[in-house]
């Protein structure tokens, strides 16, 4: 068996540690739903290339997009289709996209626990493209076939994303045929009684990094007959289902980041991804521990995160905000936080990780890790690698400021003047990327120096008062310049 081999974070803290006559809409309009339309479709009737269509809490009448182009339904938290419109030649549809492109459906659940009819589809794409994010697909069950989400090709292809979403408790989970293809990454598919993906011809169908209801991960015929998890039906061969979650997923967000740019899963995950370069980044956060057990001495607060970037081509580097609480960390000293990442075979802390306790956004503080090609994890772990943390009682990490020689210098990590060095990191250097590389390359160099530093009395005196003190002084006297 193989256990997930993306990147999963987890807090630690280390001690030693609608109106029919609403106006015309233009192309890149926001449509409310209800407000500037009653219904979904009423919306769909009269959206163009590049609208969004902003569902609010409530229940809804199924939908169709035919023949559109970059077309977007978000709903919010409670947005519920309850109802299916028949869909000529397949059956009762929920949502039904056809010979459409780049069609996107979030946050919307479909629960089918009303319909009945010979053939019931949740969501079906027919010779479209487009991504399902962040929604639940459930209950859908016909009397000769049902499915939670079906991908078909008739005339053409059909290619789907799927990140983020429960699918459970249909009859198939999601159906893929006719050459068409599916990638589904951080999904909970689970409890569908014909099985979690079942593919008739689908030309590839990825399905990694998603939790099948059980640790050993999906029952396969020949590549996983003793997996637990929901049944993968494949008489063409063509799953590829390794990796898998060994916990479900609470939520998730997937972004395309261009050019540099910071993905905001911070109500998702407590997190934030910033991208120096161009990447699609998948944030998820696990209901617990998706990792091996911790070590004796490390003890972890339960916020558990992955960050799944599965090309980094382009990216030369990626830090990662996780964001905590007074709560969260209690009585701790804020100091003392960090990551740990898991090895493969032990919990490991990130090479190059601080803290910034400075309180934002309502948060007291983030924790963060930044990864490089040169940092361990590096960015080729980032889609094979799992990360945990915890509290730790002792150990070997660098001291949490990361101020290695000023550490040595001063005789203590604790000094008021190693406060203002981390304030001036954090603030100043690590918001940009420039410095951020300079911090990298201090952390990577500066250990050998501090170690030799700190057993020689003389040269510790002469680093202070010659090195360090006067760094300090020019600081502290600018202070309200770089610190505004």
């Amino acid at each position: 068996m193989k256990k997930i081999s993306s990147i999963l974070f987890a807090l630690v803290l280390v001690v030693s540690l609608g109106l029919a006559t609403a106006a015309p809409v233009l192309a890149g309009t926001i449509i409310h739903v209800p407000g500037d339309y009653p219904t979904i479709q009423a919306a769909l009737n009269v959206s163009e290339d590049g609208d969004t269509i902003m569902v609010a809490t409530g229940e809804y009448d199924a939908f169709l997009v035919i023949n559109q182009t970059n077309i977007s339904i978000i709903g919010a938290e409670g947005a519920t289709v309850t109802t299916a419109i028949y869909f000529a030649g397949y059956g009762w549809v929920m949502a039904g996209v056809e010979k459409s492109i780049n069609i996107n459906i979030e946050g919307i659940d479909f629960d089918g626990t009303e319909l009945s009819g010979e053939s019931v589809f949740g969501i079906l794409y027919l010779d479209s493209t487009g991504r399902i994010a962040d929604l639940t697909v459930e209950n859908i069950i016909g009397t000769e076939l049902g499915a939670g989400v079906a991908i078909i090709g008739d005339e053409g292809t059909s290619t789907v994303e799927i990140t983020g979403s429960t699918i459970s408790n249909n009859e198939m989970g999601i159906w893929v045929l006719n050459g068409s293809t599916l990638e589904a990454h951080f999904n909970n598919i689970v409890d569908n009684s014909g099985g979690g993906v079942v593919n008739e011809g689908g030309v590839t169908v990825d399905a990694t990094y998603n939790w099948w209801g059980d640790a050993s991960g999906p029952n396969h015929e020949s590549l996983n007959p003793y997996g637990s998890g929901d049944v993968i039906y494949d008489p063409s061969d063509n799953v590829d289902f390794e990796p898998w979650l060994e916990a479900g997923v609470v939520a998730a967000k997937t972004e395309t980041v261009t050019g540099g740019g910071t993905v905001d899963a911070r109500e998702e995950a407590d997190t934030e991804v910033v991208v120096d370069g161009t990447a699609t980044v998948t944030v998820a956060r696990y209901d617990e521990n998706p990792g091996g057990d911790a070590p004796t001495d490390f003890n972890a607060l339960g916020k558990y995160i992955d960050v799944y970037v599965p090309d980094t081509e382009a990216v030369t580097e990626i830090e990662i905000r996780l964001y905590y609480t007074d709560a969260e960390v209690e009585s701790a000293d804020e100091e003392y936080l960090g990551l740990r990442w898991w090895n493969g075979t032990e919990w490991e802390p990130f090479s190059d990780r601080g803290v910034n306790t400075t309180s934002t956004n309502g948060y007291s503080g983030y924790i963060w890790a930044i990864i490089t090609d040169g940092t361990t994890p590096s960015l080729a772990d980032l889609h094979g690698m799992p990360v945990d943390g915890g509290i730790e009682s002792g150990g070997d990490l660098p001291p949490p400021c990361g101020c290695f020689i000023a550490t040595a210098a001063y005789g203590t990590d604790t000094a008021k003047e190693i406060g203002i060095l981390r304030e001036f990191r954090d603030e100043v250097l690590l918001p940009n990327s420039l410095g951020a590389k300079l911090v990298s390359f201090y952390y990577e160099t500066s250990p050998p120096m501090a170690d030799f530093i700190s057993q020689h009395e003389i040269l510790r005196t002469a680093v202070r008062v010659g090195f360090v003190d006067p760094i300090v002084a020019i600081l502290t006297w600018s202070h309200n310049l770089w610190s505004a």
